[in-house]
């Protein structure tokens, strides 16, 4: 009897230590930070994907066409970024894990960022399946249709010198578009991938 006792209380205990116990990366803040120079470090590649075309759209120019940039430029309540990314065939079935990286300026050599505003609150955002901006003609009015499965949109709270995930998705061939923005804060970088990775990229896992 005492030992059935104590076998239910080891069950029950164990129980609570693991719902009182949540790791840090799903704590909600995103946060994937590593130890080390860089926040965190890209695959070697191809075990990443980088944005392929890079749009911005606004809220008060709504018919506005702008051109592709290789210096992506988000600002409060006006200004967001679309970026496409295209998917191999090889990689159907993966996962696919969205992930923003932004080093401390100090970390970068060949790029550099400008990050304003209060709160530093920024909104990623999944178009549906081969949606995309269309360099030329995506506009704020015009923009690609969201799907947002699997916990998107989503708020992340940046900071310099931190990496995070934004979310994951089954890895379907085609393109995959994100769409960030913000209410409160204005960034600006220019995206590489180079010592200290900056910017919006997709990795793989198995």
């Amino acid at each position: 009897m005492m030992c059935l006792l104590l076998l239910l209380f080891n069950v029950f205990f164990g129980a609570v230590i693991a719902q009182l116990y949540t790791p840090t990366a799903s704590e909600g803040n995103g946060d994937i930070t590593q130890p080390g120079r860089c926040p965190a470090y890209l695959p070697s590649f191809p075990g990443f994907e980088f944005p392929h075309l890079m749009i911005p759209i606004s809220s008060t120019a709504p018919d506005t066409a702008f051109p592709n940039t290789d210096s992506p430029y988000i600002t409060a309540a006006d200004i967001s970024m679309i970026f496409n990314f295209d998917i191999p065939a090889s990689r159907k079935g993966q996962t696919c894990n969205m992930e923003f990286l932004l080093p401390n300026q100090t970390e970068l050599s060949t790029s550099s960022f400008q990050l304003a505003g209060i709160n530093g609150s920024f909104v990623f955002s999944l178009s549906v399946l081969g949606g995309g901006a269309v360099a030329g003609n995506t506009t704020y009015s015009n923009q690609p249709l969201q799907a947002n499965p699997h916990g998107l949109p989503r708020t992340l709270h940046i900071e310099p010198g931190h990496a995070y995930a934004i979310g994951s998705t089954i890895c379907v061939p085609g393109k995959i578009s994100i769409t960030m923005s913000s209410p409160d804060s204005s960034l600006t970088w220019f995206q590489d991938w180079n010592q200290c990775a900056i910017g919006l990229f997709i990795t793989y896992s198995p």
